[in-house]
């Protein structure tokens, strides 16, 4: 995991081309946290499969079969691919397991910017397909790539931007930025939707914003979709995690 200090930050869309949930842009105190390097690969989720007994990753629809696993097995070839067709009850699971939890929306972003201030992407205002895995027309990304494909942000981290939508902790509320806490902002109470961040492989480059924010009922699941963990530091934690 990597170590983010604790700090301001400024969140949404302070360049103006964004969507109207990703305004006003604010700035948030966060504690320090620590959030996974990487997406969760199959590879570490099979761990988990067989040391708990919890569903494998399945959806009954053709689209989904070559993303599907058999019993707790994933598909061939596929170890250190981010696992996909999770739900936010999966992820969420996952990471109480390993004593993690998902990541709050800021705390997201916050790590997504890699420092940058006022950025559109975690690499700054342009977005080349070396950066990022996404759908760049004739040049697309067509599958998933292993996590740590393309060079990390500011902070270390990689596939911020691209390869699969990661979840987050929070509920969406479209208005959410007009009133949100300053400090440590957790989202909502309570809503129909959960949020997701980040875009992925088959997404628009725009949808790999860093303010971008995705949602959809937490029991989706997606060959787009995937997520990492976090974990929040002690009080004076200054050292990077294992």
């Amino acid at each position: 995991m990597i170590f983010i200090p604790a700090g301001e930050c400024l969140i949404g869309d302070s360049i103006g081309d964004g969507k109207t949930d990703e305004r006003p842009a604010h700035s948030v105190f966060l504690d320090a946290f620590y959030i996974d390097r990487y997406e969760v690969t199959n590879k570490q989720y099979q761990v988990f499969l067989r040391a708990t007994g919890h569903p494998p990753p399945h959806v009954a629809q053709q689209w989904a079969e070559p993303y599907n696993w058999q019993g707790t097995d994933y598909p061939e070839g596929c170890a250190d691919k981010p696992v996909v067709l999770v739900s936010w009850y999966d992820a969420q699971q996952y990471c109480a397991w390993l004593g993690k939890r998902l990541p709050t929306e800021a705390e997201w972003e916050k790590a997504a910017r890699g420092g940058l201030i006022g950025k559109r992407y975690p690499c700054g205002d342009i977005l080349e397909h070396s950066d990022a895995g996404f759908d760049k027309g004739f040049f697309r990304s067509k599958t998933i790539m292993p996590v740590g494909s393309f060079k990390p942000n500011g902070f270390g981290l990689f596939d911020m931007a691209g390869n699969v939508w990661e979840w987050c902790q929070d509920w969406y509320d479209e208005g959410y930025y007009k009133n949100a806490p300053r400090i440590n902002p957790q989202g909502p109470d309570n809503g129909t939707y959960r949020v997701f961040r980040g875009g992925a492989w088959n997404s628009d480059e725009r949808f790999l914003r860093c303010s971008q924010r995705g949602k959809n009922v937490p029991e989706y699941k997606s060959y787009s979709l995937g997520f990492r963990c976090a974990l929040t530091a002690q009080p004076g934690a200054q050292k990077p995690g294992k």
